[in-house]
């Protein structure tokens, strides 16, 4: 355990010269002392940041919460790369971490945090961006939520009139299907309102999810616009919440479906399984992660709206709501997963990543 008998601000003034950003945190991650580095780090001053916690400047400190917590616990130093840094002053940047348990005077353990900016990929920045605006859509989509909930009790009133009238039972099955669709959307509505709701994770055949897709979808298909299948049956069961994987990949392959259907030429879909190793989801890395394409050979996303599609009510299209992505990323996101895509005229693809958790 390190000494420290002094502050950042009471220590050297040449601390304040460097150019590694120098954190000092009470152990209840709230803000001790920090040079200039870390106040254009944070874009905040050490006057507005000294006694409030962390995340009110880095906003996804929470998510390395942990890892702070366990080198005051453990009493060890350690190194953390590629840690994303999210403020609400300045882009998102990756930086490595060490991070070093100190003693202080009148405030007992602490941790001392030197960052040094390394390369991150635009995809990450990009990640870490949409993670820290999550809450704003969030917002936004239980609002809509709220608003849809009415419309489908009236919807599934008026299926069960209808199947008691129709005479045979061919019929009936078509009404089934409105009701059970009815009472997995109105679950999905109510767990969307439930702030603190967590998903209910379970083991899962990813092929088996996506066939329901594929499934629902294909009662709506134009007949100019095909689905085909290109599994990896060797990707083991992974775990989730059911309904929202459905929900999540229902959004995308409509979204593929409907981009298809403007063009007036019909298309293709492709729904893809494979298994990627070694990848960081966030801040947490896995050994392996069940990878899912979902390809289409419409005329690809628009430029100018690339960098934020997952924002809500944002669209290329003159008839869509802006919804079906963001909801989807939401989704996805709750259980661990993550949704990013590439486009360009004639193929766009949506690449969900879903950890697989080592049965062994």
């Amino acid at each position: 355990m390190v000494e420290a008998k002094q502050l950042l601000g009471s220590s050297a003034s040449y601390i304040d010269n460097l150019q590694t950003a120098i954190l000092m945190l009470a152990g209840d991650l709230a803000v001790l002392d920090l040079n200039s580095a870390a106040e254009n780090m944070l874009g905040m001053s050490a006057r507005q940041l000294i006694g409030r916690p962390i995340r009110e400047a880095w906003i996804n400190a929470d998510e390395f919460r942990e890892r702070l917590s366990s080198a005051i616990t453990d009493q060890a130093a350690l190194t953390q790369h590629d840690v994303l840094v999210v403020t609400g002053a300045a882009p998102a940047r990756t930086y490595s971490c060490a991070i070093t348990p100190v003693t202080v005077d009148s405030h007992g353990d602490c941790l001392l945090i030197e960052f040094t900016i390394t390369d991150a990929s635009p995809a990450m920045i990009r990640d870490a961006e949409m993670h820290s605006l999550r809450q704003v859509s969030d917002g936004m989509l239980r609002g809509f939520a709220h608003e849809v909930k009415n419309p489908l009790g009236g919807l599934r009133g008026a299926a069960q009139l209808l199947e008691r009238e129709l005479p045979s039972e061919e019929l009936r099955e078509y009404t089934s299907v409105i009701l059970s669709e009815a009472d997995r959307l109105a679950n999905l509505v109510d767990r969307m309102l439930a702030r603190n709701a967590a998903p209910e994770m379970t083991s899962l055949n990813l092929h088996e999810i996506l066939d329901r897709v594929h499934a629902l979808v294909s009662a709506e298909l134009p007949t100019d616009v095909q689905i085909y299948t290109n599994y990896d049956p060797s990707i083991p069961e992974i775990m989730g919440d059911l309904e929202l994987l459905i929900q999540g990949f229902l959004n995308i392959v409509r979204n593929a479906m409907q981009a298809l259907g403007e063009t007036g030429k019909g298309g293709e879909i492709t729904l893809k399984t494979r298994v990627k190793r070694n990848m960081t989801i966030g801040t947490q890395r896995h050994r392996l992660v069940a990878r899912v394409d979902i390809t289409d050979t419409g005329p690809g996303v628009p430029t100018d709206l690339q960098d934020q599609i997952f924002y809500p009510l944002i669209t290329g299209r003159a008839e869509g709501t802006g919804l079906g992505l963001p909801i989807a990323q939401s989704l996805i996101s709750q259980q661990g997963g993550l949704v990013s895509f590439t486009s360009r005229p004639g193929r766009t693809v949506f690449s969900v990543y879903l950890p697989i958790t080592d049965q062994n």
